[in-house]
């Protein structure tokens, strides 16, 4: 069946180690999109995070962001799909982390709360051009309305422990991802990427069979199960591998670019 719709993750996937995305890659995609096919992301990232990556490829659909808890247009006001964390979640896991000196920072709308900044902390963002950070002090529980994703960091090897310690307290609640060793995302139970990529999919009249998913983490691995054709790169997590339709070369030797010309657009 022809691919309809191409997913791509960003980090490990899309974006080589210098986080940009390469000539061939770009010429790949636009290749797609001139023979109609739809092209999205579907990232951890924030969606401010992620459209300057959409613009870059010239995105023809929605991004799929927050771990498929948004969905998003470039250039439109607000998502057309959103799942957001209970207030009562959010104030109680602010509390936590505030009480044991853990640092978290978590998402409404396009803005970024934290209780405090650390740049040592956001070194993954220098790609937002025009990142909106705000430091709550301690007035961090007044701001827990409408959160979409709350992150726990830590540079010292202890994420796998505060994720532990949040998905046991809230069990009911939220669902970890993405810990990629310094970080953790924290969504409201139930989402990932392929929740918000069978949103997507369905509103744009795409079979599951029709679908291209390319990534390479843990927060990878629903979407790539979801999809007809799921694409990992030679870097992916072995987790990530075993789903594999098709192996690709890593993110650094132009892998996604290379799997669209072999499966969309020979």
């Amino acid at each position: 069946m022809a691919i309809k719709l191409i997913a791509l993750d960003l980090d490990g996937t899309l974006l080589t180690s210098e986080k940009i995305v390469s000539p061939r890659t770009l010429a790949a995609i636009a290749a797609a999109r001139a023979r109609g096919v739809y092209v999205t992301i579907a990232t951890g990232r924030m969606f401010k995070g992620a459209e300057v990556f959409g613009k870059q490829i010239e995105a023809n659909a929605p991004l799929v962001c927050c771990n498929g808890g948004v969905v998003e247009p470039i250039g439109a006001e607000k998502p057309i799909f959103a799942r957001k964390l209970r207030p009562e979640a959010v104030r109680g896991i602010l509390q936590l982390c505030h009480d044991r000196n853990w640092y978290v920072n978590w998402y409404i709308d396009n803005m970024v709360y934290v209780e405090h900044i650390d740049n040592d902390y956001f070194y993954a963002y220098r790609t937002v051009p025009d990142l909106k950070l705000e430091a709550t002090g301690d007035r961090f529980l007044d701001y827990t309305e409408n959160v979409l994703q709350c992150v726990v960091r830590d540079l010292d090897g202890h994420v796998q422990e505060m994720v532990e310690v949040i998905a046991a307290e809230f069990p009911d609640d939220v669902t970890a991802q993405q810990n990629t060793g310094c970080s953790a995302d924290i969504t409201p139970r139930g989402v990932s990427k392929a929740l918000g990529l069978d949103w997507l999919a369905k509103k744009l009249g795409v079979a599951p069979e029709e679908v291209m998913a390319c990534g390479d983490g843990d927060n990878d691995l629903s979407m790539l199960r979801y999809a007809g054709t799921a694409v990992v790169p030679a870097n992916g997590l072995p987790e990530a591998k075993a789903l594999a339709t098709y192996a690709a070369d890593s993110n650094d030797e132009d892998g996604i670019a290379k799997a669209i010309e072999e499966l969309v657009l020979r």
